[in-house]
Parts: C-alpha cells; structure tokens; sequence
C-alpha cells in the first residue's frame, strides 16, 4: 500500500492511516510526503518501521501498534 501526502501529515492521521491498512491485512505499507518516506512492514516477528516525515519515525509508528499487531 503506498500513500502520498501534498501536505505535511499529522501524527494521528499517519497511525490512523497504519491502522486501516494493518485492518485490511496490509504487510507493507509506505507513507511519502515529498522526499520524506516512512515504510512500515509486518514480519513474523510484528512491525518494522524505517524513515521519517517531520518528526515523525517510522519505528516509532510501528512501537504503537506493537501490542495490537
């Protein structure tokens, strides 16, 4: 799944965006906003996140998820 923001994205909307697509059976998910990238991916062993938008990591994003995913 791959997503591309013209305008910088909030926080909320980034993990409110992760969660519909881990809802939708998802494994890979990639967030872009200009040059900034965050993809996140679902392993055997839960949620990688890798890059940044703003201040925003993408390992961060996956961590939220870690309980759930």
């Amino acid at each position: 799944m791959h997503i591309e923001y013209t305008s910088k994205p909030s926080k909320p909307t980034l993990l409110a965006v992760i969660r519909k697509a881990l809802n939708t059976g998802e494994t890979f998910i990639q967030l872009t906003w200009g040059e900034n990238q965050i993809t996140i991916e679902k392993g055997q062993w839960g949620l990688d996140g890798h890059g940044w938008i703003g201040k925003n990591g993408g390992q961060d994003l996956a961590n939220a998820f870690r309980m759930t995913a």
